[in-house]
């Protein structure tokens, strides 16, 4: 087995980091779940808007917006394929 594998290292690396910031982040999201409900939807259709007014720059992507799908599903298949074969290394 290769114990050298950087993506199960930044894994780790990632998973230590959201146990220990956690501690401090649960109490106050358990006071106020509301407001981070909030923020959290406000930061998702700012990053859609935001993404929206950039591919509006493209003239391929304004006259064909099918092109934009295709990406999209291209890049949804490509994940499952690599989820696929990351999940049979185990």
């Amino acid at each position: 087995m290769n114990t050298n594998d950087p993506i199960k290292k930044a894994e780790e690396i990632v998973r230590e980091v959201h146990d220990s910031a956690g501690k401090y982040t649960q109490p106050v999201l358990r006071r106020y779940p509301l407001l981070f409900s909030f923020l959290i939807l406000f930061s998702a259709a700012a990053i859609l808007h935001g993404f929206e007014l950039w591919s509006d720059h493209f003239s391929l992507v304004k006259e064909h917006p099918a092109y934009l799908i295709l990406v999209g599903v291209i890049a949804l298949f490509i994940t499952g394929t690599l989820y696929k074969f990351l999940g049979k290394n185990k």
